[in-house]
């Protein structure tokens, strides 16, 4: 018999209030308020390679050492591309970049400095352009928990349902969700948009309805194969035409999740 209900969360933007910066290599500048997958998608042949490194090592670094050094080549893993870029690839253009240990720290201080003294989940990535051979952006986002989200968790797991992860980011960065009450084997780490929607569909055959909630283009696949897709624009209050149009439902505060579950889809008596 198929269990009830199983809820996919995306993770930056719908349970956490997100900061997104980036550095601008070439530029020697920082970008504040950025959409990861706008740089990407600006041209062919780039790609963004999420590390399985804890921040704070990149933190602890030698301001001067090379990225390459830092991050191992066999824990890489490509997040999204506007080209297919291989693993190899990537790690071959870290191997010889110019970018530093340096370059992400400044993403990372500041996006540290925007969460006012509160411990932050942050990540770190670096977008690789395979044309130029270099790493061109070192990125950073980090933020704290959504007013709520952690009683909204909660309470849709004492309504039953089963609570489950999808995140473009690290596992090493998403670990601290267990303070939300999530465990390390319901999330799914450096997930791609393919493998988000691989997520949604194989859950539906084990649960009679699949949930999927979250709030960009990387989503965009899980939405639509989702038996209930939710939109969350607490981050962004001006989504693509093409998100609003693969939502079942949009929302602009989590904390109505519960209800849109009992109202909408009646999913849980």
């Amino acid at each position: 018999m198929k269990k009830s209900i199983a809820i996919v969360f995306d993770v930056a933007g719908t349970i956490l209030k997100m900061y997104r910066v980036a550095k601008d290599i070439p530029g020697r500048r920082i970008l504040r308020k950025v959409i990861t997958t706008e740089l990407i998608m600006a041209k062919s042949g780039r790609a963004l390679v999420v590390p399985q490194v804890d921040p704070e090592n990149v933190l602890l670094s030698h301001p001067d050492t090379p990225l390459g050094k830092i991050f191992s080549e066999n824990l890489l893993k490509i997040s999204c591309s506007s080209t297919p870029v291989g693993k190899e690839e990537a790690a071959s253009i870290l191997r010889t970049s110019r970018a530093v240990a340096r370059d992400l720290q400044e993403a990372c201080q500041t996006v540290i400095s925007r969460c006012h003294g509160l411990e932050p989940y942050i990540t770190a990535g670096v977008i690789v352009d395979t044309e130029l051979k270099e790493v061109v952006y070192a990125l950073s986002t980090g933020g704290v928990p959504f007013p709520g989200s952690k009683d909204v968790l909660g309470g849709l797991t004492s309504m039953g349902a089963e609570i489950y992860v999808a995140s473009g980011d690290s596992m090493r960065s998403l670990v601290g969700l267990s303070k939300l009450g999530i465990g390390c084997e319901r999330i799914t780490a450096a997930a791609t948009p393919r493998m988000k929607c691989d997520l949604v569909t194989s859950l539906k055959e084990c649960y009679g309805k699949v949930v999927m909630v979250g709030d960009g283009l990387n989503d965009l696949k899980a939405l639509k194969a989702a038996d209930l897709g939710v939109l969350t624009v607490q981050q962004d209050s001006r989504p693509p035409q093409e998100l609003l149009m693969a939502a079942d439902i949009v929302t602009s505060d989590i904390r109505e999740l519960p209800e849109i579950i009992k109202k909408d889809i009646k999913l849980i008596v």
